[in-house]
This record gives structure tokens, C-alpha cells and sequence, in this order.
């Protein structure tokens, strides 16, 4: 059929909605683009009142081919269309593939994202037809060595030492390498073969070979969507990136109802980068930083960047509420490091715990009817906000932002109240153990963490299982 970018999506999405959707799509690049555009393609063809029956996802990393092709050839529950989908499959990864899954590792590493960088890495071990026995007990550069060859341009930039941390946490936790077999060909017989056309497979994936025979199937009979952001620094990269940077902007303020001058794009795009993660994490801590505000300047943007480098405790709060037990640890160890009194650090933990007790509380009295969990920052705003907005003086302060209290219920919802309740013991007891004790202060708040956001008795508040557009009924 066909291959677009996906600025051309709407055109397909169009399509889709006149019942004229493709047996099978491709979206694959940037994580953050093409997980948005796969929500708004489920929905073109699966209306989200049928989706909980006629929408199946499954994890590309654990799944198996042969199970695929099986829910392929199985007709719908409900009348009308059905969607398979094989979230960031592996399918497509090859030899090619493994200097981007490498390059990747060392970005997430950068940011602190520990437990992502060993995802990309041990994917990449996989692709290389590697274990991490075989690099164990390597010095970083020959680990590199072995996994990509001598003329990897990743493994010259190596110089921090980066792969040994990666691969020592992977080590510890312990992560296994799955084998890299043929399933590219046994879904590619599917494909050709056919499957009922009331079925339809969305394969998303970060990396492809584009030599791969399913790739050129998928092209000729279904619809391949690029969500590539260019990462080089020729001036057509760098006009790409700043177009998608841009149209995401827009859509994001348009939501939160405020405006930036294209200046303030550009400090931001400067301090950001290409990656629409980070870029997106940053617009979200503007919203927040100017309040009431509707227009933010270019001193909001210099002045948030202070603060947020300033300030790393905001992103530990962060790490906290989203439930990411590794990237908190990280961030421990950098605060520690950075010669932070350790009971300031349990002091933005606590803080942290309470906010999400006291909405989660809140959300129980009021509008609890009203929250999704999943539902976009203008949603929120229009469903949920105004009713909110009452109980300012009363339970919420008086200049509470909505922005705020958005994510505060966003973070609530990654935990049961009752293991907020619990956290909350755990921190109090941390408290005691640091004012009290002689063990290592680290030791001490890694322990809480751990026993805060690491483990979960229930399993739809797991940190695997925290909202995203590929949960059912997202």
C-alpha cells in the first residue's frame, strides 16, 4: 500500500474511519511519536467502547510468534473490526539495527535511566547473538568490542564507562537475553497468506532493517509509518527535528491553553535536544512553573532549566510518583554524591508520598467519578478540574494549579491507598534509622525506595503495568 511519515498519518486515520483500514501497520522511530500515533490509530478503527474485548496487546519482547499468527486467524468477540497489536517487537532488528540499539542504551544512561539502558543493551546482546555471561567480566571496551565489532561508532564515544555500570545492574537484577530466532519469516508467511479481514495487526518497533523481506511485505500490502526523528546535525536534520518539536508543542500548549514565542522554542530545543521525551518532559515543567500564566517567556525557560539543574530533587520526586524504583536509586546515589543532607532527601520523599495520599483521598470525596486513569492534561482540565476547583480553600490551597494536581492524580494512580499508607510507615522508619542508627545513609533511603516503588501486591498498580497508550482501554 504504502510508506508515509507520520505527519501524513491523519490522511490514514481518515481512511481507517471510512472502514478502509490496512490488515497490518508498521510504526516504528521515535517511542514517544509512535506510541501517540498508535493510540489515535487504535481508536480510527476500534471505537474505545469495544476495545476491551476487540483490541489484544502483547509485549514484543516475551511474545510468541506463533501465538501472533494464532490471534491473527481468530475472529472478533464483538462484531466489527479487532486489532492485534506486538508492542516494540523484535522482529525487525538485525545486524544493522544493533549500533542504534547501542546508541539508545548510552542516551537512557545519560538521563539516568538506568533500567531503559539495559533494555536497549541487552536487546542489542540478543541481536549480536551474545549473553551477558560472554561480557561479564569485560573491561567496558572490549565489551563493546564483542557486542558490535571495532568499528562501531558508539564504542568510540565509550569513554565514560558507561557499558560496565549498564552491565553490572543487568547482572545484578539479573535481566536474561533472549534468543534472536527467525520469527520475521514465520510472520511474514502470515501476512502473505492472509488472516480475516475483520483483523488487523499494528507491529511498533524503535529500530528496523529495511532489508528484512517483512519489511517490504509490510510496505506492499499494509502501510509502514516512519516516526523517525533525524538525530544528525546536517541543517535538513535539524529542520526535521525542530518541525516535529514544533507541531508537539503547539498541540501540548494548546491543551494546557497557553502560548510560547518561537525564542522560547528555541532555548528550550537547545537544552533538550531532539528527543521528543525529553522535550515533552520539559513543556510539562513549564506549564507547571508559570501557574495561572497563559504566555510563557523565554525567562520562564532559562529559569526553569536552573531551577530543574539546581533542583535535582524534583526529578526524584518525579522517579517516586512514576513508580521507577531504578531511576530513584540513581538519583539518590547523584544526590548523595552531590553532598545533599540524606534528610533532605527523605524530606522530598515524604513530601512526595504525602501530596499523592492527600489527592488520592481527595479523588475518593470528590469527582472520583469524573478521573480516567490514562486521561490527558486537557481532559482533565474540562472533566474534572472545575469540580476540583471547588474544594480550593477547603482541601486544595488556594493557588493550587491545575497542572500540578494533574500529575499528583497521575502519580496516585501508579499506587493502591493502601500502599501509600505503607510507604509512608517505610519512610518513617527511615527517618528513625537516619537519626538514629550508624548504617550508611545510602543504604537507608535505597532500602525505602526499593521497598516503596519496587514491589507491588497489586498487580494493576505495578510499575509494568502503569498507564500507557498501549494498555487496554487507554
Amino acid at each position: 500500500m504504502s510508506e508515509i511519515r507520520c505527519e501524513a498519518l491523519p490522511g490514514v486515520l481518515a481512511e481507517a474511519k471510512r472502514g478502509g483500514a490496512a490488515p497490518v501497520y508498521l510504526l516504528y522511530g521515535d517511542e514517544f511519536l509512535y506510541k501517540s500515533a498508535f493510540k489515535t490509530l487504535l481508536e480510527a478503527i476500534v471505537p474505545p467502547r469495544q476495545q476491551s474485548l476487540n483490541y489484544e496487546a502483547l509485549d514484543g519482547a516475551t511474545a510468541d510468534i506463533h501465538e501472533v499468527v494464532a490471534r491473527l486467524n481468530t475472529f472478533p468477540l464483538l462484531p466489527g473490526a479487532k486489532v492485534i497489536c506486538v508492542d516494540d517487537t523484535q522482529v525487525f532488528y538485525s545486524q544493522m539495527t544493533i549500533d542504534d540499539l547501542v546508541y539508545k542504551s548510552r542516551e537512557a544512561f545519560r538521563k539516568q535511566d538506568l533500567k531503559g539502558s539495559a533494555r536497549y543493551f541487552v536487546r542489542a546482546l540478543s541481536v549480536a547473538g551474545l549473553s551477558l555471561n560472554d561480557i561479564g567480566h569485560g573491561e567496558s571496551d572490549q565489551c563493546l568490542a564483542l557486542a558490535l565489532g571495532k568499528s562501531s561508532r558508539v564504542r568510540e564515544e565509550a569513554v565514560d564507562g558507561w557499558p560496565r555500570q549498564v552491565i553490572d545492574w543487568c547482572l545484578r537484577e539479573p535481566l536474561s537475553v533472549s534468543a534472536h530466532g527467525e520469527d520475521a519469516d514465520v510472520l511474514n508467511e502470515a501476512i502473505t497468506a492472509g488472516f480475516p479481514k475483520t483483523n488487523h495487526l499494528i507491529l511498533t518497533s524503535e529500530s528496523v532493517d529495511k532489508r528484512r523481506k517483512l519489511y517490504a511485505t509490510i510496505k506492499k500490502i499494509g502501510v509502514v509509518v516512519d516516526c523517525s526523528v533525524a538525530r544528525g546535525e546536517k541543517a535538513a536534520d535539524k529542520r526535521q527535528q525542530k518541525e516535529i518539536l514544533k507541531a508537539h508543542m503547539r498541540e501540548t500548549l494548546g491543551y494546557a491553553g497557553k502560548t510560547m514565542a518561537l525564542a522560547g522554542f528555541e532555548v528550550l530545543y537547545e537544552k533538550t535536544g531532539a528527543g521528543l521525551r525529553n522535550f515533552h518532559s520539559e513543556l510539562e515543567k513549564l506549564i507547571a512553573f508559570v501557574g495561572d500564566r497563559k504566555e510563557i517567556l523565554v525567562d520562564d525557560v532559562r529559569k526553569a532549566s536552573e531551577k530543574s539543574k539546581q533542583d535535582p530533587i524534583y526529578e526524584l520526586s518525579n522517579a517516586i510518583g512514576e513508580r521507577d524504583a531504578p531511576k530513584a536509586l540513581l538519583l539518590v546515589q547523584s544526590l548523595l554524591k552531590a553532598k545533599l543532607v540524606p534528610l533532605q532527601i527523605l524530606s522530598a520523599a515524604t513530601k512526595q508520598v504525602r501530596k499523592m495520599i492527600l489527592i488520592a483521598d481527595l479523588m475518593r470525596v470528590a469527582s472520583g467519578r469524573s478521573w480516567k486513569r490514562g486521561m490527558t492534561y486537557g481532559t482533565f482540565q474540562k472533566a474534572v478540574w472545575p469540580e476540583l476547583s471547588r474544594c480550593k480553600g477547603a482541601v486544595l490551597s488556594g493557588n493550587a494549579h491545575p497542572f500540578a494536581v494533574y500529575k499528583a492524580l497521575v502519580h496516585s494512580d501508579n499506587y493502591t491507598f493502601e500502599e501509600l499508607g505503607e510507604a509512608m510507615g517505610i519512610l518513617l522508619e527511615a527517618d528513625i534509622r537516619l537519626k538514629t542508627g550508624t548504617q550508611d545513609a545510602g543504604l537507608v533511603m535505597e532500602d525505602a525506595l526499593l521497598r516503596i516503588c519496587g514491589t507491588s501486591a497489586n498487580p494493576s498498580t505495578s510499575p509494568a503495568s502503569r498507564p500507557n497508550p498501549f494498555s487496554k482501554g487507554a
